[in-house]
């Protein structure tokens, strides 16, 4: 029984990986940061991740490198933001149906 939990964990981190981010709420809040927004690596934590019947949430890290440019010079950092998922799990396997970015303290 845990090496299937752990299995099913590893399958929910694996889809908030590789979900169509573009989609999700939390891009819209990574992609006003600035000119470009590139997600580099999202950091999901697996053992962190809360059942609910069929529905699941965890929480993660997003690792985005932001570019800005004006006509002189092109700035190029690195941030890093919390966020949390969620989704529910069916017969296909997980499918993330929310992400979210707490960017708030960028603006601080």
């Amino acid at each position: 029984m845990i090496e299937e939990e752990k299995q099913k964990r590893r399958a929910i981190a694996d889809a908030a990986r590789n979900a169509a981010f573009q989609n999700m709420e939390a891009w819209q809040d990574l992609a006003l940061l600035s000119h470009n927004t590139v997600i580099e690596a999202v950091e999901v934590f697996e053992d962190e991740i809360v059942f609910e019947g069929a529905q699941f949430r965890g929480t993660l890290v997003w690792h985005v490198t932001l570019t800005y440019t004006d006509p002189d010079e092109e700035v190029t950092d690195s941030e890093s933001f919390p966020g949390f998922f969620e989704g529910v799990m069916d017969e296909n396997g997980p499918h993330i149906t929310r992400m979210l970015a707490d960017t708030s303290y960028f603006y601080e």
